[in-house]
């Protein structure tokens, strides 16, 4: 397995779409679906003359090693390391780890294609799933440009993301340090780990999100790509906010109750009990909706609770 999993290109100048799958290794979903879309991408293209592309795609894998291991990550969780400043320094240093090699490696073939793209549209789509069962979401970075296509796309949009957390892509790619493209960064949840529905849900929301960028005619598309990400969002929030993360620290013993098994956008109470550490018992400060409660060892994130956007 190599960093590009896959790359094609349209028969005319157009936008770039860089697909990025395992970012953390144990979440393999995301490289299924790049296998399944360039599979038929490809097939279309070669089979049907008038099926039209513009642009171009890139498929990559976030974290080879960790993904080899079938791991979360192997020294620390590579989507909490794109800071600015450590990025710099280590485009002038060694990698002292192996998620820094990573991050090294990534980086490199991010920019490069960013550079190559002057005054196209860039989407960057970082897929993801979660140790829970349950619905899917986007992530967008906060900028006006990724906040806008996000709601064109067919899936439940949470906000408020970034200000709780530090140092994932969503945070560096936010299109603040390129302005010579138009930049869109989206983290789509397309379902549990090891659910086939989250690769397929996955592969629909590239098709969907290449289309909005201007790459696919919309008459060339098949409705259920659409359709797929609509019945997986039809009984969840259309917008919704982040109002609280819980973060584990090193030697927290963190775990979710046992005689319960929460999915995500299961509604929790205020004081709902949810979870133990070494500390005790942990209850909900608010009422909402849980997300993504913690159901693996590696981590630092025990569950997020979001509301209704207003």
């Amino acid at each position: 397995m190599n960093r590009i999993l896959h790359q094609i290109n349209g028969k005319e100048k157009g936008p770039l779409l860089i697909i990025i799958g395992s970012i953390h290794g144990n979440e393999h979903a995301g490289i299924i679906a790049m296998n399944k879309f360039f599979k038929k991408l490809e097939d279309e293209l070669d089979q049907n003359p008038g099926f039209y592309m513009s642009g171009r795609i890139v498929g990559l894998v976030g974290n080879l090693n960790a993904t080899r291991q079938k791991l979360r990550f192997i020294d620390e969780d590579l989507n909490r390391m794109f800071i600015p400043e450590r990025i710099l320094n280590l485009k002038k240093s060694d990698p002292q780890n192996t998620e820094e090699s990573e991050l090294k490696e990534l980086i490199q073939v991010i920019e490069n294609e960013i550079n190559q793209a002057e005054n196209q549209m860039v989407g960057i789509l970082d897929l993801h799933t979660t140790t829970a069962e349950g619905g899917i979401f986007l992530i967008p970075a906060e900028n006006e440009s990724s906040i806008e296509i996000a709601k064109q796309l067919n899936a439940p949009l949470i906000h408020g993301f970034l200000n709780e957390l530090n140092g994932t892509l969503l945070h560096y790619f936010n299109g603040n340090a390129y302005q010579h493209v138009k930049l869109h960064t989206l983290c789509f949840e397309s379902g549990q780990h090891d659910d086939p529905n989250s690769s397929e849900l996955a592969c629909s929301m590239i098709i969907q999100f290449f289309s909005a960028l201007g790459g696919f005619l919309q008459e060339d598309i098949e409705d259920k790509h659409k359709l797929l990400l609509e019945d997986n969002s039809f009984t969840l929030p259309k917008e919704a906010k982040l109002v609280y993360r819980h973060s584990i620290q090193s030697g927290d013993k963190f775990l979710m109750r046992q005689d319960k098994v929460y999915k995500n956008f299961d509604p929790i109470q205020k004081d709902e009990y949810l979870a133990d550490d070494i500390h005790g018992k942990i209850f909900a400060p608010c009422q909402g909706f849980i997300l993504m409660p913690l159901y693996q060892k590696k981590g630092n994130d025990g569950f997020f609770i979001i509301q209704l956007k207003k």
